[in-house]
Formats: structure tokens, C-alpha cells, sequence
């Protein structure tokens, strides 16, 4: 189903990035899962960030000054990235003692359904008691309008152009049923502004969420339908002379129970 070979691209790009529009971005929600967290600056926190694509998580806990030792796990040992790590491959997290963490937060995991069934199980075992875990996913009415334009122009050729979105509230049914208590599922919007359409491919690339669908639409876009696609976006998306997204994310936040 997946591109293992894309998602490391993926996350070597975004590791890489200097895009202050996406930094800016991910420390908004960093900031957002500190919060929902409860991560405060009166104790010592152990954090777990897995499939970590970057450090802007690391960064902001830092600017804050708060008092917390984060470890990372990446996709692939090609990403790491510079800080407190810990390169692992499998969802079991099975290098990581039990216990050992206060929280365990990730920005848009790559995991499929089994992945992601294996992963909860194995981030219960690593959390202290009373610990916390934190997903952010896009929900499917994240740029809804950008996306209406695809399908608006490019027709049965958009299929398997955006990745799909998890089933939030099947993930908290899950999250429920597996050891956890106090589930919450929820949603925030935020509102990305552009340049250009050259400036939403750029951002898309740059967070490290490009399409890595198997069986994604690999077909040449033709010059003629591509001014059409950046026609269609100045026309319907500029407001006061910028292009603006509306991006949804879910978050799915849950306890360890004792």
C-alpha cells in the first residue's frame, strides 16, 4: 500500500528543510501538543516523538524552556536527525524499555491500520502510568477547496492523487479497547497562506507529506492542464492577493490507564 522508498525520501527532505512557512506551521503545533499533553515546565519530562521528521518538536520544547529529555525513533536510520535519538525500524518499539516515558507524541505517522494497532499496543508498554499519547493526522476535509480543483480538473486522473486520512473515531474505538482511558478525538483548523501554486507544492514537500501511495497517479502532467490547475487556484482561492488553504488536522490523544 505504502512507498517505503518515498516515505524515506519524504522524511530526508523534510529533515532537511529550512521552509520558515512550515517551520512556523509545525511549531504551532508543537505548541498545540504540548498543551493537549500537559507537559509543564514545574517538572522533568520524558518524551518519545516517533517517526520523527524533523526537530522543530525538540526546538520549541527548548525555546520554551521547558525541562525535558525528548528521544525520536525515524522511519529509517537515513533520517536521523541531530538530538537526543533513538534509530528504530519496527513498530514494536522493542529497543525501548517499558515504562520509561511520561508522553509519546507524532506529526502524521506513516502506518498503515495493522501498523498503527501495533504501535499503540507497543507505546502502552513504553508509558509510565497516567502517561499520555498524542497523533496528528489530517482529517479529509483538509484542503477541501484545493482539492475539489484537482478532482474538478484532472477528473478519474485525480484518484489516488491526495493520501487518505485515518479513521479517527475508528482509532479511538481502538485506542479504547486497548488499555488506554480518556480518549478524545478532535479537530483544529488552521489557515496556510501562499504566493503561489508553486509555494503550496513547495510547503506540501518541505513538511514531508508528499503522496507515497503504492499506487499513486505517477502520470506526466500535461503544460496545458498544469496552467489550467494554477489558473483555477489563483482564481479560487486568492483572497486579498494570497492563496489561502484551509488545513484541518485530527488529534487523537489518549491516557495510559493504571
Amino acid at each position: 500500500m505504502f512507498d517505503e522508498k518515498k516515505i524515506i525520501f519524504n522524511h530526508l527532505r523534510s529533515s532537511k528543510s529550512n521552509n520558515k512557512k512550515v517551520n512556523l506551521f509545525l511549531n504551532k503545533l508543537s505548541q498545540d501538543a504540548i498543551e493537549r499533553l500537559g507537559i509543564r515546565k514545574n517538572s522533568k519530562f520524558h518524551i518519545l516523538e516517533i517517526f520523527a521528521k524533523n526537530n522543530v518538536f525538540m526546538k520549541t520544547l527548548k525555546n520554551k524552556n521547558f525541562d525535558s529529555n525528548v528521544y525520536q525513533t525515524f522511519f529509517s536510520n537515513k533520517s536521523k536527525t541531530n538530538g537526543n535519538q533513538l534509530a528504530i525500524d519496527d513498530n514494536k518499539l522493542s529497543s525501548i524499555n517499558s515504562e520509561k516515558f511520561d508522553c509519546c507524541v507524532s506529526f502524521f505517522p506513516d502506518l498503515k491500520k495493522n501498523d498503527i494497532i501495533i504501535t499503540l499496543k507497543s507505546i502502552n508498554r513504553t508509558l509510565k502510568k497516567e502517561g499520555r499519547f498524542l497523533f496528528l493526522f489530517f482529517s479529509p476535509e483538509s484542503c477541501s477547496k484545493l482539492k475539489s480543483i484537482f478532482y474538478e480538473i484532472f477528473e478519474n486522473d485525480a484518484k489516488n492523487m491526495f493520501m487518505p486520512s485515518p479513521d479517527i473515531l475508528l482509532l479511538g474505538n481502538l485506542a479504547n479497547s486497548m488499555g488506554y482511558k480518556n480518549v478524545v478525538v478532535d479537530r483544529s483548523n488552521y489557515f496556510i497562506t501562499n504566493k503561489s501554486p508553486e509555494d503550496i507544492w513547495g510547503f506540501i514537500r518541505n513538511l514531508g507529506i508528499s503522496n507515497y501511495l503504492q499506487n499513486r497517479n505517477k502520470k506526466t502532467v500535461s503544460r496545458l492542464k498544469y496552467k489550467k490547475l494554477c489558473e483555477a487556484i489563483k482564481l479560487l482561492l486568492t483572497k486579498n492577493n494570497k492563496i489561502i488553504n484551509e488545513v484541518s488536522i485530527n488529534y487523537l490523544i489518549a491516557t495510559k490507564k493504571t
